[in-house]
């Protein structure tokens, strides 16, 4: 988010990993999250914007609802040694890969070893991070390989 408010411009993956955090995590309408990044993308596009939150939040002509981006894991396969983190949040600059992403289970000697303080000078999790280490893949998703969908049977 720090991005978008500084360039007005936030990848696609990162647009779908705030569109699933603020729909799926924090139950805000979708609504609003359209209409924030409507304000604020120097590349908006309507269809484009609209759709994606409509994809996310299973609403219309796609409606699952089960959608769901699970952020420790789009961070692992997107940003494994958090430099993309590192270099919008300073704060964590700092710390190894393996805590940037969740620096919410570094205790607090850890945090002082690496001049952090959650609550201080780096902003309490609003999710904390176990809640992403400990869901289960979601059903559903992408295709088997191998699978046709020429073998379904329709009546």
């Amino acid at each position: 988010m720090r991005e978008i408010a500084a360039t007005g411009f936030m990848s696609n993956r990162g647009r779908q990993n705030v569109a699933s955090y603020l729909v799926k995590d924090l139950k805000v309408d979708w609504r609003m999250g359209a209409e924030y990044f409507e304000h604020v993308l120097i590349d908006y596009d309507v269809t484009s914007n609209w759709c994606n939150w409509n994809y996310v939040a299973g609403v219309g002509s796609d409606p699952r609802e089960d959608r769901y981006f699970n952020i420790l894991s789009q961070a692992d396969r997107y940003d494994p040694t958090g430099e993309y983190v590192k270099l919008w949040c300073p704060e964590l600059s700092e710390l190894p890969a393996e805590y940037v992403h969740q620096p919410d289970v570094l205790n607090d000697a850890e945090q002082s070893k690496y001049d952090l303080r959650l609550g201080a000078n780096y902003p309490m999790p609003l999710v904390p991070s176990e809640k992403y280490r400990s869901k289960p893949a979601p059903s559903g998703g992408r295709r088997k390989k191998g699978r046709d969908r020429r073998d379904r049977r329709y009546a």
